[in-house]
C-alpha cells in the first residue's frame, strides 16, 4: 500500500511539473495579454521574430526573440511604426528578459525585466 501511495505522489508530481514547464508549445503563434496600462497587445512570434501590435495606439514593434533556456528568452527590439521619431532612436535596441513562471491552459504567467522595472504578465494564445 505504501509503495503504491508512494508512486501514486511521485506521478502527480511528475505530471505537474511537466504541465506547467511546458515552454516547447509557446515558442510559435498567435498570443495576446493586456499591458499594466491597458489596452490590448496582440502578437504573433516566430522562430526568430515577435511582432506586437498595440491595438489602442496603433504602435507596432519587431523583436528578435532569442530562447536561452528551455523556458527563458530574449527580446531585442529592432523596429517600430507609429512612434515618435526621437523615442524610437532611444527604445530601438531595448532588450527584455523574460521567464516562464507557469505554463498552462494555453496561457502562461512571464516574468519581464527590463533596464527599470520588472513585470509579471499572463499571455494568453489567441
Amino acid at each position: 500500500m505504501k509503495i503504491l501511495v508512494l508512486l501514486t505522489f511521485v506521478f502527480t508530481a511528475f505530471f505537474s511539473y511537466s504541465q506547467n514547464n511546458d515552454c516547447e508549445s509557446f515558442r510559435k503563434g498567435k498570443y495576446f495579454y493586456t499591458p499594466p496600462n491597458g489596452g490590448e497587445v496582440t502578437f504573433k512570434r516566430t522562430k526568430k521574430k515577435q511582432k506586437e501590435r498595440y491595438n489602442d495606439e496603433h504602435q507596432r514593434f519587431i523583436f528578435r526573440i532569442t530562447w536561452t533556456a528551455e523556458c527563458e528568452y530574449e527580446l531585442e527590439l529592432i523596429k517600430t511604426r507609429g512612434v515618435n521619431k526621437n523615442l524610437k532612436n532611444e527604445i530601438i535596441g531595448t532588450k527584455l528578459y523574460c521567464k516562464i513562471l507557469k505554463a498552462e491552459f494555453e496561457q502562461y504567467k512571464v516574468e519581464i525585466v527590463s533596464e527599470d522595472r520588472v513585470e509579471l504578465v499572463t499571455i494568453y494564445e489567441k
